[in-house]
């Protein structure tokens, strides 16, 4: 009776985090984007401010974070995140964006995860990489200065995107909410990120499997509640090819931090830990100088107040099929 009740709890909050990263267009390589290309930091602010909820959480919980695996040395942290930036470049999404453009109907990013998989899977069969131990780590602020700390990046974001922003409160909303199910799936299943339940489908099947199916379904009705319909985008074979290629780079980054860019944000920011603040640094301006290099497609696809006919000029169906046509991805 209890391992159903634990399983139907880790589903409600598996499809309370897939939601929110639909809902709220929630990535690191859409607010890496609008920084480089349009100098607009608030949705990587909001980024911080979801971390700083995570923290928040385990105040409140008094529970402090976990990971099963410990920090590696600097010689692979260090190549590891500029991988995983590269990665992320590659798929075109991070961790979090996937499950968002999954919702979506862009399937093509589930192959992703296939990549993710198939890393996680090999370096199971071979041990590749060295285990660290296990680390775990007070929280260097209390309750009250991190909700002061929240209130602070709050005003900022809102000041710096109140003209700008038509959605402001629903990216809030959408970064709490990503932040208090994150927080409690880590507490609940020690260890937990999006990366992992890719891979503890390989250790634990039936919890893995339930975390992934419910936050693939949560992404999925978010869609379909914001938009009131849903379109399936079938890929092609070189949109497959791109996302395994990413998610293989993202999945060997995230075995050499450990972690992805959830883990870094929503374990290691909370903890204090300077290897999870280099390993992200490092992440992000290997992907903000790609950005600038080559250009990125990754929009927000929530920007918009729901019901208007045309952003740009151009109705969604319209934007869609002049993407296709061009044989490029439509913006998220």
């Amino acid at each position: 009776m209890e391992n159903w009740v634990g399983m139907v709890l880790l589903g409600v909050l598996g499809f309370v985090l897939g939601f929110a990263l639909n809902h709220g267009s929630i990535c690191t390589v859409i607010a890496t984007r609008e920084l480089v290309s349009e100098k607009r930091p608030a949705r990587f602010i909001a980024l911080v401010e979801c971390a700083v909820w995570a923290a928040l959480v385990y105040a409140i919980l008094e529970t402090p974070p976990f990971m099963h695996q410990g920090w590696s040395p600097l010689g692979y942290l260090i190549p590891a995140a500029v991988l995983f930036g590269l990665g992320t470049y590659v798929n075109g999404a991070c961790v979090f964006g996937s499950v968002g453009h999954f919702g979506n109907g862009e399937i093509d990013f589930g192959f992703a995860f296939l990549g993710i998989f198939a890393v996680v899977y090999v370096e199971s069969l071979l041990g590749l990489i060295p285990n660290q131990p296990p680390i775990s780590a007070s929280l260097p602020l209390g309750p009250g200065l991190l909700a002061l700390g929240l209130l602070a990046i709050l005003a900022l974001r809102l000041g710096l995107s109140f003209r700008s922003e038509s959605n402001i409160l629903r990216l809030t909303l959408s970064m709490g909410a990503t932040g208090i199910a994150f927080t409690n799936l880590a507490v609940f299943a020690p260890g937990f990120s999006v990366t992992a339940s890719v891979g503890s489908i390989v250790s634990i099947p039936v919890a893995g499997a339930v975390i992934l199916g419910c936050m693939f379904g949560g992404s999925l009705v978010s869609a379909r509640f914001l938009n009131r319909r849903f379109m399936l985008k079938w890929p092609t074979i070189g949109a497959i090819v791109r996302r395994v290629l990413g998610g293989m780079l993202m999945g060997i980054g995230a075995l050499l931090i450990p972690g992805g860019n959830d883990t870094l944000l929503m374990i290691g920011f909370p903890m204090g830990a300077w290897q999870a603040a280099l390993a992200y640094v490092l992440f992000v301006a290997t992907l903000a100088v790609l950005i600038a290099k080559f250009g990125s497609m990754a929009r927000s696809w929530s920007r918009h107040r729901v019901g208007s006919s045309a952003v740009c000029g151009r109705s969604p169906s319209i934007r869609r099929r002049q993407y296709d046509r061009r044989g490029l991805n439509e913006p998220g």
